[in-house]
């Protein structure tokens, strides 16, 4: 029932390099973690293969860690679910790379954006089940422009105890910008003084790749000879896009000759002594203010060669693929991935990238040094059945986009290839007609913005309904099973916000942006749990979508609040708009009370003040200009009138009288990022809690049972998943159950008989 409103508001007062041990597990109630079934949807920029073990693969993601992948099972495991929310710059894999005469040997370069501050090196004798952390004094950039290239970390193969690595040409890491090199198996690193080629001026991907010439030295000592490609403005004016060492890696020179105007991708040595590089031409691009920017990848590359440098002899030659779509000795689309088979002299493999005609992405494979090359998509069938939802625009013809591609070492007839969407397969490479099938399972890298788990109604007992970006979103019919198909009519790319109707969960909301449709829709409704939807008749205040959105208890009134303007709701299925201009600020955090349908509540973070609407929307006043600013979100449970929770940075809030009056406080959280509700635990009355967050002095995802006033940790520290992306949902069906949206891992479930 309807709480009566207080007439007064209270107010609230509220690196040098050394090894760093990863921290120990902590207890907690006994909870199983698994993936909700989506399958890839997102960036795999590498892939390798270790050459001295059958099966063993690894790949890195730009958002969601790296993977190994377990042949047996023909599955991919999760290898950095151990990375906190306060090492999330680590969640980016910027390069990889494995010492070819120790199996167990693995490195990672972690970090996600330049501006995250020094990337990390994680060292694993036991093929990333452990890692042994060492700050390094440079930054990387697995989620930055150019991140299609490698790879930039290497491992000698004669000494493994050297490895080399390449940083990005970012400006803002000018002073420590250049090639890398340990000689201590990674403990230490120290700059190469004696490589002069970036110039840290913010063109380009900086040093592409590094490759040692295995065949210039001898087990035990330091290979002499090895190569570094430079992606930069300088290096395509100046011709000096490869640089070698006859040395170790003291002393470098350019390679001069080779493709004119092009930057390499990737560069790799095979055991018939030759360098193999694929190459592109960088794009740019003029915005709506005038300013300039340069595509070096993964979007906007073109011009695409592939060369190959004879080591011994010091000669260049021209082996690119040939295709009907050649115009005047040029393709409108660039060389990226590349594989070289270390096990088969003169056998490789080279993608496309950004090939955006009839054909799209494919892939080449030479057997003779890429003399004569077969393409292994212009006759090939597809099989999509393990992530089906990819076939809503139409059945899969090619490989998708920004592809990379590795070649089994030990099986011709097999090899991977990634993309922008996850990782296919085929078994057959070597037949006239290649079956290509998603090799991605237990990939899972989708980016969630919002999760609702709404309880049963007459279409079905759905455990959720997920919102991200690049898929839109879906209804999972089960966690275990891909989506048959994500959101449609209308289209969409991100959706940003979503709610149902508390005492009618048939009736589903979602707003976000829309990147494909001629018409923009940016919000829509479906009146049948989430399995169609209908577009808003039109946007409202919204300039480009997106934003938050709230549906009252019974599905009669639609709250939206866009990123861009100002809210508006509608009383009417979203037919029309009333704007709420003057009344509540821009870019508010909204949510509907879990009960009454008159009631909506909107708090501004920018200054800590607390709105209510008795009316559906309609009219607004403020209740509390005093609480905390710059809280991330309003949570209120289904079921309880005047109840809501504000989460913030501080801690969680808690009102029972629509933000009239007194906020307490929860006792033992300090910090708060996400706040859902799921059923009350057996003999209670209060919905079940799950918060991200820090309580009892320990971040984790935690649960109450009693309204908030006692937590528990569920999650554990080999379970953190680099933080959340501060979305996370209790299960209304079924008591202990959570659903936790990511930044990269996709969605998480935690179930539990405690």
């Amino acid at each position: 029932m309807k709480r009566p409103l207080l007439l007064n508001a209270l107010l609230l007062s509220l690196c040098a390099a050394n090894i760093v041990a990863m921290p120990a597990r902590a207890a907690g109630p006994a909870y199983s973690w698994n993936n909700v079934k989506i399958g890839g949807s997102g960036y795999v920029p590498g892939i390798i293969a270790h050459p001295g073990q059958q099966g063993l693969f690894y790949a890195r993601t730009d958002v969601g860690g790296a993977y190994r992948y377990n042949a047996s099972t023909k599955t991919w495991t999760p290898l950095n679910d151990w990375i906190s929310s306060a090492q999330f710059n680590m969640s980016g894999i910027d390069s990889i790379a494995v010492d070819p005469r120790d199996p167990n040997k693995l490195y990672l370069v972690g970090g996600i954006y330049y501006s995250g501050g020094n990337a990390t090196l994680m060292i694993s004798n036991n093929q990333g089940n452990t890692f042994t952390l060492v700050p390094l004094g440079f930054t990387a950039g697995g989620n930055e422009r150019g991140r299609q290239v490698g790879e930039r970390l290497m491992v000698d193969p004669n000494q493994g105890s050297v490895l080399f690595y390449g940083t990005g040409n970012y400006a803002g890491s000018a002073s420590s910008n250049g090639l890398w090199k340990s000689s201590n198996g990674g403990a230490n690193w120290s700059r190469v003084s004696g490589f002069p080629a970036l110039s840290s001026d913010g063109t380009g991907a900086g040093i592409s790749f590094v490759a040692f010439h295995k065949g210039s030295g001898s087990a035990g000592q330091a290979t002499p000879v090895l190569f570094a490609g430079i992606n930069t403005k300088t290096a395509e004016q100046t011709g000096s896009k490869l640089y070698k060492s006859t040395d170790g890696g003291n002393n470098w020179s350019p390679v001069w000759g080779g493709p004119g105007g092009l930057q390499p991708q990737r560069g790799q040595i095979g055991p018939d002594g030759n360098l193999y590089i694929t190459f592109a031409a960088w794009t740019s691009s003029t915005d709506g203010n005038g300013k300039v920017w340069e595509h070096y990848g993964p979007d906007g590359l073109t011009k695409g060669q592939v060369w190959k440098y004879d080591i011994a002899n010091n000669q260049w030659a021209y082996i690119t693929p040939w295709s009907s779509n050649n115009t005047n000795g040029e393709y409108s689309w660039g060389f990226s991935g590349l594989s070289v088979d270390p096990s088969h002299p003169g056998r490789l493999m080279v993608n496309t990238i950004d090939r955006y005609d009839s054909q799209g992405e494919t892939a080449y494979v030479s057997n003779d040094g890429g003399a004569h090359w077969t393409d292994l998509v212009a006759n090939a069938t597809f099989d999509s059945s393990a992530a089906p939802w990819n076939t809503v625009y139409g059945p899969i013809h090619n490989l998708g986009n920004w592809s990379a591609s590795v070649l089994d070492p030990f099986n011709t007839s097999h090899a991977f290839v990634t993309s922008g969407g996850g990782i296919m397969e085929s078994n057959n490479l070597t037949a006239a007609n290649p079956a290509w099938a998603y090799g991605e399972n237990g990939i899972e890298e989708t980016v969630l913005n919002a999760l609702i788990s709404p309880p049963p109604n007459q279409y079905g007992a759905t455990p959720l309904i997920s919102g991200g970006g690049d898929v839109c979103g879906f209804v999972h019919n089960s966690v275990t099973t891909a989506p048959s198909q994500p959101f449609s009519n209308p289209t969409c790319n991100n959706v940003t916000g979503m709610d149902y109707a508390k005492t009618n969960s048939t009736f589903v909301v979602r707003v976000g942006n829309d990147a494909y449709g001629a018409v923009k829709h940016y919000g829509a409704i479906s009146w049948n749990g989430g399995y169609s939807w209908s577009a808003f008749n039109s946007n409202g205040t919204a300039v480009d979508g997106g934003g938050y959105v709230a549906v009252n208890a019974d599905g009669s009134s639609i709250l939206w609040a866009p990123k861009d303007a100002p809210p508006a709701y509608s009383n009417n299925n979203a037919y029309s708009w009333n704007s709420l201009s003057g009344v509540l600020p821009n870019n508010v955090r909204i949510v509907a009370d879990g009960y009454n349908a008159n009631l909506f509540y909107a708090y501004d973070r920018n200054v800590g003040t607390f709105y209510a609407s008795s009316d559906k929307g309609a009219t607004w006043a403020a209740t509390n200009a005093g609480l905390i600013a710059w809280g991330d979100q309003l949570a209120a449970p289904a079921g309880q009138g005047g109840d809501v929770w504000l989460v913030t940075y501080t801690g969680l809030y808690h009102t029972t009288t629509s933000g009239w009056g007194a906020w307490v406080k929860a006792p033992g959280v300090t910090q708060a990022g996400a706040l859902g509700f799921g059923k009350a635990a057996a003999g209670a009355s209060y919905p079940a809690m799950y918060m991200e967050g820090t309580a009892n002095g320990v971040w984790g995802i935690h649960r109450s049972t009693d309204g908030g006033n006692t937590w528990v940790r569920i999650n554990d520290d080999q379970h953190q998943w680099y933080g959340t992306n501060h979305v996370i949902t209790g299960d209304p069906k079924t008591f202990g159950t959570v659903y936790i949206g990511t930044n990269g891992r996709g969605i998480l479930y935690g179930t539990s008989a405690n």
